[in-house]
């Protein structure tokens, strides 16, 4: 094979900690523990409704749409447990420290000779919604 070859790479996206992100995360955080705490209150609503519908029904169904809904409370409990820790995290970083926000895909050329670790370790710095670097494993492997 003569000519290189196009692949997807995971890219690395990294945020750099100023107050004003630690403010929005923080907001974040606390409006979709709000919205968790409205969706346990209404998996509460569906489970006094599904039983009283079932009463009427299927009485022997009662047990099994209970433990549904509490599962369904129960995954909601432990997310908002990790939301809450993410909370009390925030205030614990430091300023001007990087932290890994997500991973995206670029896709890139590679060809013969090519050095694997460097086409795979890729990774953007934004500071402020702005990108302030772009770096490969060579630059960061210092």
């Amino acid at each position: 094979m003569t000519g290189g070859l196009t692949i997807k790479r995971p890219v690395i996206v990294k945020v750099r900690v100023t107050e004003d992100f630690k403010k929005k995360m923080a907001i974040e955080i606390q409006e979709t523990i709000k919205k968790m705490d409205s969706e346990l209150q209404q998996l509460d609503f569906q489970v006094k409704r599904i039983v009283a519908e079932l009463e009427k029904k299927n009485p022997a169904g009662i047990t099994a749409a209970r433990q549904r809904v509490e599962n369904e409370k129960h995954k909601r409990v432990q997310a908002k447990a990790k939301l809450t820790e993410q909370l009390k995290n925030i205030g614990k970083m430091a300023i001007g420290s990087e932290v890994v926000q997500g991973t995206l895909e670029s896709v890139t050329e590679i060809n013969i000779g090519d050095d694997w670790e460097d086409i795979m370790g890729v990774e953007v710095v934004i500071c402020d919604n702005r990108i302030i670097d772009i770096r490969r494993s060579k630059d960061y492997a210092r």
